[in-house]
């Protein structure tokens, strides 16, 4: 018989603890090209961001979502993408 206790976190404490990085943490990125922001426009090349959440896994590397400091457009980033 199994004797482990189950329980359920909110999405909140979900996304704080799952994956390498914890939400509210300013990161950098690189998207390994030059690129602009989609709602400012500025030139994104190794941009600050916030971790806001964990949107899931891809090929076993965790997809974050994060808020870019620029103006605050919120996206989706890989792992990979994120340089500390």
């Amino acid at each position: 018989m199994n004797d482990m206790k189950k329980f359920e976190l909110s999405d909140d404490e979900l996304d704080a603890v799952v994956g390498g990085y914890e939400a509210g943490q300013k990161v950098r990125c690189n998207r390994w090209s030059v690129d602009y922001c989609p709602k400012c426009g500025k030139l994104l090349l190794n941009y600050e961001a916030t971790i806001t959440g964990v949107r899931g896994v891809v090929d076993g590397k965790t997809l974050y979502w994060v808020t870019f400091s620029c103006c605050g457009y919120r996206t989706s980033v890989s792992e990979l993408a994120i340089i500390g």
